[in-house]
């Protein structure tokens, strides 16, 4: 309102406050300390104090002013009692947050109480109205969770839970034996025409997890006061405000409503799994994998990560019995920066000892971890919308970077005009860490060892080719399979071969009786008309013959057949000299690697010497390069190689040029390939097509253009692999 002054220009000390009717207090223990659970009930905001705060609050009855609320609780408390600045702070807050208001006499006359609202209520307007989190609230489900309370509420009772982790771990043993089979579809999951199917399916998943939370906190006597769906980069999200939970004085009743969702997602994944591994219909199998993928593997990486204002931290938070998880590490990270670079110090801390160690820790993760995140998400919302993605970018970078960077500003302004000697401290300690970080950057090596990727082939294997152009009719081998030699291997079918070689059987027949004709009736010009006949057509069928033989492939050595997809075979043409199939030995062995432009000249260096390798889970065994091919090439050299399979390498779509051989992709640079030799006597425990890795040596590179690298690297490849999805 205009003409009312602000509450900066309000001396608070002479005033008074009434807190809010609707304001309710429970009472919490964390750590053997008591703690107050503020509850606006009206509006179902909550909040957490400690009990000094509670003492001096709980004063505040509209005819009791700061001051004299000040006196009463430092009688009470002793040393325990807050000080002047620290209660001077808790009155602001309850200002701020319209959580009390100035009693009518003092707000007539400050006029403060409307400023204060009007600034909290332009702060929800940008939060309501922000591009990359919208919140659309769709009314109170109580009703629907009380209907679905008597049937499925006993899922979250005492004995339903030890049914559900029996089931969970026989469903994850399920799973293990045919983890295999698993993994190599479940490329398919994150490919692009999937994406309709994946969304579903996550939609679907996460009402679910709503709903749980939900009837879990109806179960210990809370109340849902809203739900609707929440837009994080237009990616739709259900939620339901569970917040009464906070209310509950057992913090295993809180962990409980926070585990609620990832329990029934858990339960869907088991059931999906027990089904995917006795389902025989592609189709179905196929939703049944996209259901386990997104109900454990996306559930335990983002609700279960502490990191992030999801269910785990709420567990996290409740475990070690620290309120307020994210705003503690965030004060105690900000007191230990404040000290060390503007010797200041905000009092006695209240958290010591490993409280204090485990919060700094986590306050310094989760600041990483956010910085990670919005950077992702602002290439990919640039990536994947085009023009409309770098102005929700940009959108991004005004909420999420320019009011912290603001306030930081205001800071130095003030810390200028009040402690210029601090500004001076900090500023010489900034310089002199700049410096010995440059220093550094500049003349110290990469302490980091390079390496290349590879994967395990056969090295000395025998190629399988047809000989005859043909339909592929039977497939009698499977890949991995031990065969001996002459072993049948693929059956194909020409029937123009078949039919020739009946032809000239008959043909030479036929020729056969002339002969015997022509040698009775003593007629010389027909006998070596007869013989000449002969002799061209039993050399015609010689060579049909073998072409009738080379439908059946046969195996010329003893080994290990490598193929894959043999299966898909069945049914296509295969051309003459067309590869279907390596037959290798276990006891021949190479790692294929894919070497980069950077690595080259380390690489050629080490030809002929011994380096280490790692591949899969085995040890390290000591290899010899024997050679790097000089040609670079984007052709992707195995597919396990490639980052849409789980693989190292990024790749893309091939150009015009490039796509006239078939290939679907390419790699996103030109790479060298080198062959390193296996040691025969180990190198039966490796598997065709195991990813591993061969260490080449240290980075020759300094520390700084190591980092700089790696972090262009990094973005590179999330761009490319948002532009380029499976």
């Amino acid at each position: 309102m205009r003409g009312l002054p602000d509450i900066s220009t309000v001396d608070l000390s002479r005033t008074r406050l009434k807190l809010r009717d609707d304001l309710m207090f429970v009472p919490q223990i964390y750590g053997g300390e008591i703690f107050y659970h503020l509850e606006v009930r009206t509006t179902a905001e909550y909040y957490r104090v400690g009990y000094a705060e509670y003492v001096f609050v709980s004063l505040l009855d509209g005819r009791t002013s700061f001051a004299e609320a000040l006196a009463v609780a430092s009688q009470q408390l002793k040393e325990k009692a807050l000080t002047q600045s620290q209660a001077m702070a808790i009155y602001s807050w309850l200002l701020d947050n319209g959580l009390a208001a100035f009693a009518d006499s003092d707000a007539s006359s400050s006029g403060a109480t409307s400023g204060v609202r009007e600034s909290a209520e332009k702060g929800q307007f940008w939060r309501r109205f922000n591009p990359l989190w919208m919140k659309i609230p769709l009314g109170r489900p109580e009703l629907l969770l009380r209907f679905l309370k008597p049937f499925v509420g006993w899922l979250f009772s005492g004995p339903a839970t030890v049914m559900a982790i029996l089931l969970i771990c026989f469903a994850g043993m399920k799973l293990s034996s045919q983890w295999s089979l698993f993994t190599a579809t479940s490329g398919n999951v994150i490919s692009r025409d999937n994406w309709l199917w994946l969304l579903l399916v996550w939609v679907g998943l996460k009402v679910f997890h709503e709903l749980a939370h939900g009837l879990v906190c109806l179960r210990y006597g809370g109340s849902i006061r809203e739900a609707g769906i929440i837009f994080a980069f237009l990616a739709p999200l259900a939620y339901v405000d569970a917040s009464a939970s906070w209310s509950f004085r057992s913090r295993w009743h809180r962990i409980h409503t926070a585990l609620a969702g990832v329990y029934i997602e858990l339960i869907l994944a088991s059931i999906a799994v027990i089904a995917w591994t006795n389902c025989d219909s592609a189709l179905v199998r196929h939703l049944l994998q996209n259901i386990v993928v997104m109900a454990s593997f996306s559930t335990i990486v983002f609700n279960l990560n502490p990191l992030m204002k999801f269910d785990g931290y709420y567990v996290m938070s409740d475990s070690l019995q620290v309120p307020n998880l994210s705003s503690q590490a965030n004060s105690v990270l900000m007191s230990l920066v404040q000290k060390f670079f503007y010797g200041a110090t905000t009092g006695q801390p209240t958290i010591l000892g490993r409280n204090r160690f485990i919060l700094a820790t986590y306050g310094t993760a989760a600041c990483v971890w956010r910085l990670l995140v919005s950077l992702s998400l602002l290439m990919t919302a640039s990536v994947l919308f085009h023009g409309a993605g770098l102005v929700l970018a940009a959108c991004g970078v005004l909420l999420w970077f320019c009011k912290p960077i603001w306030k930081f500003l205001q800071s130095l302004a003030r810390l200028w005009r009040e402690y210029p000697e601090r500004l001076f401290r900090a500023g010489f300690i900034t310089g002199v860490m700049g410096m010995l970080a440059i220093t550094a950057l500049r003349n110290l090596s990469a302490p980091v060892m390079t390496t290349a990727p590879g994967v395990v082939e056969f090295s000395d294997g025998e190629v399988v080719r047809p000989n005859t152009s043909g339909f592929v009719e039977t497939v009698h081998v499977k890949n991995g399979q031990d065969v001996v030699a002459g072993q049948l291997l693929i059956s194909l079918q020409n029937d123009d071969v078949t039919n020739q070689f009946h032809d000239l059987e008959q043909q030479l027949a036929q020729e056969e009786l002339r002969l015997q004709t022509a040698a009775g009736e003593h007629n010389s010009g027909a006998l070596n008309v007869a013989q000449g006949n002969l002799v061209s057509l039993s050399r015609q069928l010689e060579e049909c013959k073998k072409r009738l033989d080379g439908l059946q492939i046969r195996s010329a050595r003893a080994g290990k057949v490598i193929a894959r997809d043999l299966p898909s075979l069945v049914g296509t043409f295969t051309k003459a000299g067309t590869e279907v199939m390596t037959i290798g030995r276990e006891q021949e062995k190479e790692l294929r690697l894919s070497i980069g432009q950077r690595e080259l000249s380390v690489s050629t260096s080490l030809v002929g010497k011994p380096l280490k390798v790692r591949i899969g889970t085995h040890s390290v065994v000591s290899c010899v390069l024997l050679r790097v091919n000089p040609g670079a090439s984007r052709i992707i050299p195995h597919p396990a190689m490639a980052a849409v399979n789980g693989g190292p390498l990024a790749v893309a779509e091939p150009d015009e040029k490039e796509s006239a051989g078939g290939d679907r992709l390419r790699l996103t640079e030109h790479r060298f390939t080198a062959i390193v030799q296996l040691p025969e006597d180990r190198a039966e425990e490796f598997r065709g097509g195991e990813r591993g890795t061969a260490a080449l040596g240290l980075h020759e590179s300094s520390l700084g253009s190591y980092l700089w690298r790696f972090g262009n690297d990094w973005i590179t490849r999330q761009i490319d692999m948002v532009k380029s999805p499976p």
